[in-house]
C-alpha cells in the first residue's frame, strides 16, 4: 500500500518515472501476494495503466482490465474507476460517443450500488454522463443527469457552495 501511495505523491509533482515504477512495483507485489484479480492488484495495474504513452494501448488495457474486474470485483470501487476511464478514452480522445455510453452507464449504475448517490465518484459520473448526452446532442438527457448531480450536490453541500454552482453552470 505504502508503494502504491508513494506512486500517487510522485503523480502529484510530475515526477513521471519515479511514479512509473512505483506503480510497477506495487502492481508486482500485490500480484505476487494476493493474485492478479485481487482489488489491490487490479488497482495497481490501473494506476499503471494511466501512464500509458499512446491512447490506444492505454484503451487496450482498460478493456483488459474492465473484463477482469467487472467479474472478478463487482463490489469494488476500483472496476467502475476503470469504466469512467475507458468511456472517457472513448469520448475524449476517439469520439465513440455510444461506446462511451455504455462504460458510463455501467460506472454510474456501480457507483450508485457500491458507493452511494452522494459519493463525489458517482456525482462525477453523473455530470459526465450530462456531458456526454451534451455531446451527443441529446439536450434533454443531458439536462436530466446534470439535475439529478445538482439535486444531490445541494442536499450534501448547499445552494451556495461553489461546486453546487458550478453544476448549475453546466
Amino acid at each position: 500500500d505504502g508503494v502504491l501511495q508513494l506512486g500517487n505523491a510522485h503523480m502529484w509533482m510530475d515526477e513521471w518515472d519515479e511514479c512509473d515504477e512505483c506503480f510497477e512495483r506495487a502492481k508486482e507485489g500485490f500480484v505476487r501476494l494476493l493474485g492478479e484479480d485481487s482489488a489491490k492488484a487490479v488497482n495497481a495495474a490501473f494506476m499503471v495503466a494511466h501512464q500509458i504513452p499512446t491512447v490506444d494501448e492505454e484503451i487496450a488495457e482498460y478493456r483488459r482490465l474492465w473484463e477482469m474486474a467487472k467479474v472478478s470485483l463487482p463490489e469494488e470501487a476500483v472496476t467502475y474507476d476503470i469504466a469512467m476511464s475507458l468511456g472517457s478514452r472513448l469520448r475524449e480522445k476517439k469520439g465513440k460517443y455510444e461506446e462511451a455510453k455504455v462504460f458510463y452507464l455501467a460506472a454510474l449504475e456501480g457507483q450508485r450500488r457500491v458507493l452511494g448517490e452522494e459519493h463525489k465518484k458517482t456525482l462525477a459520473s453523473m455530470k459526465n454522463m450530462g456531458a456526454l448526452l451534451d455531446d451527443m446532442e441529446d439536450y434533454e438527457g443531458a439536462l436530466d443527469y446534470y439535475q439529478q448531480a445538482f439535486r444531490v450536490k445541494e442536499k450534501v453541500l448547499g445552494k451556495t457552495h461553489h461546486i453546487t454552482l458550478n453544476t448549475i453552470m453546466n
